[in-house]
């Protein structure tokens, strides 16, 4: 399976997603990162075909093809993610989280109770309001939208208009931009990119607005072992973020995988090995 106009209605909200892998096989929700989507999530296919995994990937509020919900919160999101398991018919699961889909994943380590079987995380980025040096050795990138959307959200609008009409009217030298903050950045990523600004900006502001902010967690409400895979390669999350996670979850349940060589796009090529830790 592939990207597809799928759609499910919660509350009311329309909630798109992508599936990738066994129509019928485990599931397992991919939670992409920021600025991101469910497009471009091929890679995912072959992996979980060969392990017997239905992957759903779905749009957060705002972005992509799904409706804002006003007023989210990340620690909203795990009784989000239960109800579009309801609407496809899907009993218990295994969430991973991408990059910024790390707070909405660890929502769910926190929020899904006994539906959730297992918790990973992939170049997930950590709390950034209560942690002295927390925005050390993200990208230059990341540090503006976040100063945008924390404090200037008008002229972050703007800017992420200009960058969306450069990557659809020039993809070459948007990806030429890009080198210097991904390994090997292609064509998906900025598929990605431009379907999650495709209803107008403010839906991945607000995911950095949120990022930034106090997420909510009851980290103690964690009983799932939560698997953090981070490549001491990452130009955009640096591995403390990882380390910060796994210190701040009960013992015994914060496993971090230390993936050498590994960057922030890269680290995709290991997905396989992440499906075979969170859904074994």
């Amino acid at each position: 399976m592939t990207d597809g106009p799928r759609s499910a209605v919660i509350d009311g909200r329309r909630v798109a997603y992508s599936e990738h892998g066994d129509p019928a096989g485990e599931p397992v929700f991919f939670l992409h990162g920021t600025p991101d989507s469910r497009v471009g999530k091929q890679y995912l296919g072959r992996p979980a075909v060969r392990r017997g995994l239905r992957v759903v990937c779905p749009d957060r509020p705002g972005i992509g093809g799904s409706d804002p919900h006003p007023g989210r919160t990340v620690a909203g999101y795990a009784a989000d993610l239960l109800r579009l398991a309801d609407a496809l018919d899907v009993d218990r699961f295994a969430v991973v989280g991408y990059s910024g889909g790390s707070p909405y994943a660890l929502s769910c380590a926190a929020g899904c109770g006994p539906r959730l079987t297992g918790t990973a995380l992939m170049a997930g980025v950590g709390p950034l309001d209560d942690r002295p040096g927390a925005c050390e050795g993200l990208s230059a990138g990341d540090l503006e939208l976040l100063d945008h959307a924390l404090n200037h959200p008008a002229r972050g609008a703007w800017a992420l208009r200009l960058e969306r009409l450069a990557s659809r009217a020039v993809p070459a030298l948007a990806l030429r931009q890009l080198s210097g903050e991904l390994a090997d950045p292609d064509r998906a990523v900025l598929d990605s990119f431009v379907e999650a600004l495709r209803p107008g900006p403010a839906g991945t502001l607000e995911d950095y607005r949120l990022w930034a902010r106090p997420w909510g967690l009851d980290w103690s409400a964690v009983t799932v072992a939560v698997d953090v895979f981070q490549g001491d390669a990452d130009w955009m999350v640096p591995m403390h973020h990882a380390e910060d996670v796994v210190a701040r979850l009960p013992d015994g349940l914060g496993r971090l995988h230390r993936l050498a060589g590994v960057g922030h796009l890269s680290i995709t090529q290991r997905v396989g090995d992440i499906f075979d830790v969170v859904a074994g």
